[in-house]
């Protein structure tokens, strides 16, 4: 539960605890008065207003923003980084940023071990001899 909704609950029950006393005032203080059917209707229905946010104005969520917008935060967040030590090993933390690089191919780093390899002259591995060969075998001549 946020703060606002728990001090908002908090005034709302210290103004019900307050309503409730005062009433009780006000009935000690002379004899029982006796009300008419209209005075009756009309406590009744403030009864049940009291229960709606009927005639209350609403706070605007962007002045609410605003006024806590003010706030500078930048100390007491630099002071919490600077005596905060990282006790995680280099290797660990190289690992985990990999990880969370992104799985496309343009987020991924080009490994350095990529060298192209030297190509042979490219010539034949048979002799003329292996030809004649062959030649004698395969078609009888």
């Amino acid at each position: 539960m946020s703060a606002a909704l728990l001090r908002r609950g908090l005034e709302l029950l210290a103004a019900s605890e307050a309503s409730r006393a005062a009433r009780g005032q006000a009935k000690t203080s002379g004899a029982p008065m006796k009300r008419t059917r209209r005075a009756r209707a009309k406590a009744s229905q403030a009864l049940k207003l009291r229960n709606s946010a009927k005639g209350k104005v609403p706070k605007s969520a962007l002045d609410e923003y605003q006024k806590r917008q003010c706030q500078d935060h930048l100390e007491t967040n630099l002071k919490f980084m600077t005596s905060v030590r990282s006790t995680v090993p280099e290797s660990v933390t190289q690992q985990i940023l990999q990880q969370n690089q992104g799985r496309k191919a343009c987020d991924r780093l080009v490994a350095k071990t990529t060298k192209k390899k030297k190509k042979k002259a490219e010539g034949t591995v048979f002799t003329e001899e292996d030809f004649q060969k062959f030649q004698r075998e395969y078609f009888g001549s």
